[in-house]
């Protein structure tokens, strides 16, 4: 052993000697940072005139901040007592004990001060940081320049005013601008200022309660400011549920200290289901746009506004609306039932929609209207309650539609037919539906909420036809000027006709050719699976079994014809154009014939 060694161990058992001494204790460690007491300055900053009323502009008795050095277990919380503060409030000024400044060579702050006390949040070791917990109040944070702090402020701030019966709201920054987190922590020092250092957990999204009288203001304080790119959604809540909505889309930069004043917004507000922002919704026409969208789940979904199975513009749009909703039976329907609400953005050129949850199967007729509030174009929304299949049905290779369009379930042989089944009613040629009959041989329609049918006298140009979708044309005949043999897009005429803009079919469907169709439209001698079950209501054909219900059909003067159907298919009559091509139902067969253009009869879609 070394005389080093020999040294460490006789000092060694000299203070374990000492330690065992009752009589002797060992001295307390140095304390780098050792406590001070100061007399401190807290100053405010400054605020614009649009601030005054909701950013603090003066110090009151009984507010408190906190001062720390390097370790939060070591800050002091400084309560304000009126006689600390100056006359006209910007300053108070306050001895402060219990100190532990944290010095370092390369600033030359060494304490650091955070306001509202009950917002704070410092990390174990936190340095020359402020953090704060996330809560709803005005954010300051300083370091001190001797004995004085000036005050940065942290926050932007969004007010409004409204009336109703709300007990919440939620504020969400469009395109994911983040407007909340759980903890929020900046950095101030002499040297350095950044004032969004780190965000723990951050959301686009806040929910506060809310004030509804229509005369106080809801402040939102939202600490870092924030660049509202894609403007903003605010929602008003009842109860936990959605009830109504506001979406400004103008780009505003909330810098800290700014605030933004949106007034009393009772006016701006709309049905929450019609304040759809596009960017949550989820696109539909990827593949291919049409008149009819088949959906079968909850949520939020987008189409462009564009004319049926095309790429063409509607034109000037404005402002959507739903035209009517239906469960298609008897039953009373509530408005906003089958479809929560619908929405157009101008800005992306998406028509919205929001189906509930659960899903209320039904159809509903959506429109978009220009600012005079003409209809530039209507959508069919399909929400079938069990799924659509295509199949041959055991003939050739032409595969037809399990349904007719609109049919909420399929038909079934060898039971009553049910009103669900019977689908929706065309004008030959026309893209959208009208209300199919409540029960085989009824005269009374589906029960509905919104916009009744309408009947107008005289014929009109197809393009007219798109302005009046509620209403069917009665005239004995043709219902349109000329004789446009492709309206439904006959492709069995033209091999290369594209699927029509007034074809009505969802995508992946389109109006069955005259050929293919023919085989369902014998009077049944011939055709395997063929029968004709009239106490039921229903026709069979083929194996497996293709059901058609006799739903009845519209005729031009807008009464129903019981006892009988309709299923049209692509072909017009082209050398006299009063009528076109269908499977008619009636006096116990099937057959293929001619009916007048303007009758409203079923569609069975051809798969493409």
């Amino acid at each position: 052993m070394n005389k080093i060694e020999i040294a460490l161990l006789c000092a060694f058992a000299a203070v374990l000697a000492a330690c065992c001494n009752n009589n002797v204790v060992p001295p307390d460690p140095v304390d780098p940072d050792p406590v001070e007491s100061r007399t401190l300055s807290f100053v405010l900053p400054a605020v614009g005139e649009d601030g005054a009323a909701v950013l603090k502009t003066a110090w009151q008795a009984g507010d408190q901040i906190v001062v720390h050095g390097e370790y939060a277990r070591d800050q002091v919380t400084v309560t304000l007592d009126g006689s600390d503060i100056s006359a006209d409030g910007k300053t108070a000024t306050k001895t402060v004990d219990g100190l532990h400044p944290y010095r370092r060579e390369d600033c030359a702050s060494v304490l650091y001060a955070s306001y509202p006390a009950s917002a704070v949040s410092n990390l174990k070791h936190c340095f020359f940081y402020s953090a704060f917990k996330s809560e709803n109040v005005q954010l300051m944070a300083a370091c001190n320049a001797a004995d004085t702090f000036e005050f940065h402020n942290l926050t932007g701030v969004v007010t409004f005013k409204v009336s109703g019966d709300y007990d919440s709201y939620t504020f969400t920054g469009r395109k994911e601008a983040t407007v909340n987190y759980s903890l929020y922590q900046v950095k101030i020092t002499d040297t350095e200022t950044d004032l969004k250092q780190f965000l723990q957990d951050p959301s686009s999204s806040v929910t506060r309660p809310v004030v509804a009288d229509g005369q106080t203001d809801n402040v939102l304080y939202i600490p870092g400011g924030v660049d509202l790119v894609g403007g903003f959604i605010l929602q008003l809540f009842k109860d936990g549920q959605a009830v109504k909505g506001l979406t400004d889309k103008d780009a505003f930069e909330l810098k800290l200290g700014d605030v933004l004043s949106l007034g009393d917004i009772t006016a701006q507000l709309v049905d929450v289901g019609d304040d759809i922002d596009p960017d949550l919704a989820t696109a539909i026409d990827t593949k291919d746009h049409a008149n009819c969208y088949l959906i079968s789940a909850p949520g939020i979904f987008k189409f462009s506004a564009v004319q049926g199975n095309s790429e063409t513009p509607v034109g000037a749009a404005d402002h959507a609306v739903i035209l009517w909703e239906t469960q298609c039976n008897d039953a009373e329907i509530t408005s906003r039932s089958v479809l929560k609400g619908v929405s157009f953005d101008e800005e992306s050129n998406y028509m919205c929609f929001q189906v509930p949850d659960p899903v209320q199967p039904g159809n509903a007729l959506i429109a978009v209207l220009d600012k005079n509030e003409r209809v530039l174009w209507s959508w069919h929304i399909w929400i079938p309650a069990t799924p659509v299949t295509a199949d041959t049905y055991g003939f050739g290779s032409f595969k037809m539609m399990s349904r007719n369009l609109g049919a909420l379930v399929d038909t079934q042989p060898g039971a009553p037919a049910d009103p669900r089944s019977f689908g929706l009613l065309y004008q030959w040629g026309r893209k959208d539906p009208f209300l199919g009959a409540r029960a085989i041989d009824s005269a009374e329609p589906v029960a509905f909420a919104g916009t009744a049918m309408t009947v107008a006298e005289g014929i009109i140009a197809p393009e007219e036809s798109i302005a009046i979708p509620t209403t069917l044309v009665n005239v004995e005949g043709a219902w349109c000027t000329g004789n446009d043999n492709m309206m439904w897009g006959d492709v069995e005429r033209e091999s290369s006709a594209p699927k029509s803009v007034y074809d009505p079919c969802p995508a992946g469907y389109r109006i069955p050719g005259r050929k293919h169709f023919t085989i369902f439209q014998n009077d049944g001698t011939g055709l395997s699976g063929w029968n004709y079950d009239a106490a039921n209501g229903v026709v069979q054909i083929g194996s497996p079994v293709a059901a058609f219900p006799i739903c009845g059909y519209l005729k031009n003067d807008g009464t129903f014809a019981g006892g009988s159907a309709i299923v049209w298919d692509a072909r017009n009559d082209y050398e006299n154009g009063q009528v076109s091509y269908c499977m008619f139902i009636d006096g116990g067969n099937s057959r293929k014939t001619g009916k007048t253009r303007a009758f409203g009869g079923s569609v069975r879609c051809e798969a493409e």
